[in-house]
């Protein structure tokens, strides 16, 4: 059953305005993931480094998208499931970038929550309204399309810096983690229109 939908998105909010005080800060190298300094003990980078962007334009193009997606993770989840899905994965998406990514040695940006989030809401989504399916997918193609051009390393339509590089890993981390999340939480907490299913009765 879904939870009650919030009238406010709050804890997208309150990432979203996190997200943007960093970049009023002279502290974006001090919170940037950066796998030297992670691996020196520096352990809060693996929450820090999505709250920092290498630039203005990609910071504002991240909180932008984070405030969409994060509205609709929150209608699907609530606040506080999302709020928690954020707090977990920003960790998650970062430990996964020094598992499998050791080339990457420095990442900035929110994105890989966004991914999560989007993945959440998409899954959670797919399976409550099935005629929203046929637009899911041709997001979901057009997302796996950037992708692939970003890991073969093409040039893609881009919001950073000269010089840097779409971190791609993060985003396929963060996609991975929305979807198990969601397909977790569809599991454990049946929608209203399975309680036939779970011998639920309606009142």
């Amino acid at each position: 059953m879904r939870d009650a939908t919030p009238s406010f998105p709050f804890a997208t909010a309150i990432l979203a305005m996190a997200c943007l005080a960093a970049g009023f800060t002279s502290l974006e190298p001090q919170f940037a993931f950066d796998r030297q300094n992670i691996m020196a003990g520096e352990l809060w980078r693996l929450w820090t480094g999505h709250l920092v962007h290498f630039s203005l334009a990609q910071r504002l193009l991240d909180v932008g998208t984070l405030l969409i997606v994060g509205w609709l993770a929150e209608r699907e989840w609530g606040s506080g499931p999302t709020a928690i899905a954020m707090l977990l994965g920003m960790p998650a998406i970062s430990a996964s970038l020094l598992l499998v990514s050791p080339d990457l040695i420095q990442f900035r940006g929110v994105s890989g929550i966004v991914m999560l989030l989007a993945l959440a809401a998409a899954t959670s989504i797919w399976h409550d309204h099935p005629s929203a399916r046929p637009g899911l997918a041709v997001l979901g193609v057009a997302a796996a399309i950037k992708t692939l051009l970003d890991a073969s390393g093409m040039q893609t339509p881009s919001s950073l810096p000269a010089g840097v590089s779409v971190a791609w890993q993060a985003h396929v981390s963060g996609a991975a983690i929305g979807w198990m999340a969601a397909r977790y939480r569809l599991q454990r907490m049946p929608r209203a229109g399975e309680a036939g299913e779970t011998g639920i009765q309606k009142l």
